[in-house]
């Protein structure tokens, strides 16, 4: 809300907007992707993050696949294509929030990359908001490499 002198009005304030996300995604030739995110990856930024996620390694998978009833994934012996990410590594050294929509949408990429034949890797460093990994038991779910805050080592 907005204060105009005589009442108020609804809408954005008047600036620029607030910074407090990015996302860029590096393709590579050799079958990587790296996905690095910052800022606050909550509800109201997933369908960005999503559709990060599914332009490195493709659509979602045929419905078809099998997935064992314990939830997690199970291989089917379909191999990932001669273009296609092999290896995504998801750069989470500068997040500075991290909420359960966006845990789901790393288990189900991990999911799609193990039943293809890939890898999903998750990158954090000191900073990385660690608490709702642990919490959901998802640190012993996800591929997470653990780096330090040194100038950005080569992530995949």
């Amino acid at each position: 809300m907005r204060n105009t002198g005589a009442g108020y009005s609804w809408g954005p304030k008047p600036g620029p907007p607030l910074r407090d996300f990015a996302l860029t995604l590096e393709r590579r030739g050799d079958g990587t992707a790296v996905l690095a995110l910052a800022g606050e990856l909550d509800l109201y930024r997933a369908p960005e993050i999503e559709d990060a996620l599914t332009e490195a390694i493709g659509p979602e998978w045929d419905r078809s696949r099998r997935r064992s009833t314990s939830g997690r994934c199970s291989a089917n012996g379909s191999q990932i294509s001669g273009e296609e990410v092999r290896r995504l590594a998801v750069d989470l050294r500068s997040v500075t929030f991290i909420d359960s929509t966006t845990l789901a949408m790393l288990l189900v990429a991990s999911c799609r990359q193990h039943e293809r034949g890939g890898e999903l890797l998750v990158l954090v460093g000191p900073q990385t908001p660690m608490t709702a990994f642990e919490a959901t038991g998802f640190d012993r779910l996800l591929g997470i490499n653990r780096m330090d805050d040194g100038p950005r080592e080569s992530v995949a």
